[in-house]
This record gives C-alpha cells, structure tokens and sequence, in this order.
C-alpha cells in the first residue's frame, strides 16, 4: 500500500461514530434521544436538520459530556472517538478531550464568552489549558486565529471585551476559540441564528473555508434547509429524539423519503411566483412524556394507517448510504396510484 493508499483508507475511516444513542433525563417517560446512530469521516460536513425540540441540541451536549450524571442518564449506546467512547470516559479524560480535539461553537455567543474577559485572555486560555505553551505563545496564537477569523484590525481587538463586539464577530471569535486547538471534530449548534442573513452567508462561508484548510469533520445542526443545501455533504434528518432519514446531501434533496423529511421540504418558500398557500406541517413535536407508539412522527404524518402505531419503523436502505425509517418508503412505490 502506498503512502497515498493509506492517506485515504484513514480518510475514509469514521472520526467520530455514534452507535444506538439513547439518553433519559431523570424522571422522563420516555427518551430525550432515542436509539440514534451516525458517523462523520475526516473534511465530511454532516448536517443533523430538525425542529426545535427534536433532540438536536441535546445529542451535541451529550456528545461534548456537557450533560451532568445528576439531570439525565445514558440508556445505551457509544460514540467513539480516537479509539475512546465518549459517553464512559472519566469527566477529567473528558476535559483533556473537550476545546482540544473535540470542539464545539454555541448557538449564543453573548452566554458563551465571560463578559470580565478580553477575547484575547479567553482564546489564550484555550490554547494554554490544552498546550505545553508560554503565555506569550498562546496570545500569539489568539492574534493568529483572529487573524484567520478575519476580525479587522486583529491585534488591537484581542484586548476589547465581548459586549464591544458586533453578533458576527463574537460568533467569528468562538470560531477562533473552538478551532483554535485544530480539533479533529467540530460540532457547531446553529452557529448563525442570531445574525441577520448577510453576516450568516459570511460565517458560512468561514466555516467552509477553516474546515477546507485543517481537514476537520464538522457535525452542524440546524433547522434552516438553506444552511443544509449549502454546507453539507451527508445529512440526518432528526424528529421527536430519531433520526427518520439520512443520507447524501443530494439524495435527501432530490428524492425525500421520509414523510417528514418531505414536508420540511415542502415548507421551503420559492423564490419565483408563489402559487397557493406556502405548506406546513400540522401539529407539535410531541413532548417527552407523551411519547405516541410505533412511529413517533405518525399523529402529524398524512400517510400514516395502523400499521404506523404497532412498532417502531426500522430504517430501509433506498440508494448507497440512503436510509428512511418509514414502512412505506419508497414512498412513489407504495403510493402510485393510490393516497399519494
């Protein structure tokens, strides 16, 4: 095997895989995250899109042992990360772990950075808590990721505080701070929400470019379709704690296999003229104590039958890496001619 052979086998090789997930804050009915399973590969960009309250947010916490023992538990499953899983190390093994190899950007900047700190201080912290470095080194390395951030005039904006910063250059400076360890995996939790769309396209499009630089694996989640179609490559589409579909970024825009994955879609306004109403979909995410059977996404689902209600629908293979845990997938087959 040549040098180039192997390069890509370790390339191809999962960075992070996550197996059978499930976790339960204490006292709940049901869980939060259900049976889960995904995995992101070196440079791969994996998109987990959902609604609020689908469990997105909470598999990134668990994953980054952000979670205590004493609010939820971890019913079963791994996530395996450099030979290690994440989900039974030590907290200490987990700190030497977390803002190194395994970083993360927050959805809120402002509750994020310390207000009584200089960014700065607070990128140089990162560095010297997970690097044999000096103070001077450190601080150079904050200017240096500043400077990568693209942050004007960098050096006399290491020592401003977080509130004299605008919501784009706070999320550009938790940027900085979480790829400033050049982690393997970077998980980003709707990074740009609360920026308007010109400063969201550009923190994108940074992202993109840092990730294309240092081969990092990027975990996004998000609600917005837009940040999918233009960042990932594969995408897990989350409903009710369990991933209903995924599968390549293309596949999942092209052939929607999933009821819900197909009304996300449908809910995505055009940009030419409108005809009729935009689509919905009707109903809540259900909540952790009123779990519905079988298939969670049912109550909502316009194809659903009985048959939805009496088990749990385990994933079907439709193409190479494309899955969808719905009994009536293909959805044009079992529908032709018929409600569909």
């Amino acid at each position: 095997m040549t040098a180039g052979d192997a390069t890509s086998v370790a390339a191809s090789q999962p960075v992070l895989e996550v197996s059978d997930l499930a976790f339960r804050f204490k006292g709940a009915k049901a869980n939060v995250v259900d049976g889960i399973s995904f995995s992101v590969n070196a440079g791969q960009s994996l998109c987990i899109v959902g609604e609020s309250g689908c469990g997105k947010s909470v598999t990134a916490l668990t994953l980054m042992g952000l979670i205590p023992p004493s609010v939820a538990d971890i019913v079963s499953g791994t996530a395996m990360f450099a030979g290690q899983d994440l989900l039974r190390l030590p907290s200490r093994t987990m700190a030497d772990i977390r803002g190194n190899t395994l970083a993360m950007i927050f959805q809120e900047p402002m509750t994020s950075l310390n207000p009584a700190y200089r960014i700065g201080d607070q990128i140089a912290e990162v560095v010297l808590r997970h690097k044999p470095v000096t103070q001077t080194k450190a601080r150079a390395r904050a200017l240096d990721m500043l400077e990568r951030v693209k942050i004007p005039a960098a050096a006399r904006r290491l020592d401003d505080y977080p509130h004299q910063l605008s919501g784009g250059m706070r999320q550009r400076v938790m940027i900085a701070m979480a790829l400033a360890n050049d982690p393997q995996v970077l998980i980003a939790d709707e990074p740009t929400t609360a920026l308007d769309v010109t400063i969201q396209a550009q923190i994108l499009d940074l992202i993109e470019e840092l990730q294309r630089d240092t081969g990092t694996a990027l975990i996004m989640i998000t609600h917005d379709l837009g940040v999918v179609a233009e960042i990932a490559d594969m995408v897990a589409v989350m409903y009710a704690g369990k991933i209903v579909e995924e599968g390549p970024v293309n596949a999942i825009f092209d052939d929607p296999q999933h009821p819900y994955t197909l009304g996300l879609m449908s809910s995505i306004p055009s940009l030419g003229p409108r005809q009729g109403q935009l689509a919905t979909i009707g109903g809540m995410v259900p909540t952790i104590d009123h779990m519905p059977p079988g298939c969670r996404f049912a109550p909502r689902c316009p194809f659903s039958d009985p048959d939805c209600t009496r088990a749990v629908p385990a994933p079907r293979q439709l193409g190479p890496d494309h899955h969808a845990a719905c009994i009536h997938a293909p959805l044009e087959q079992t529908f032709a001619g018929g409600r569909a």
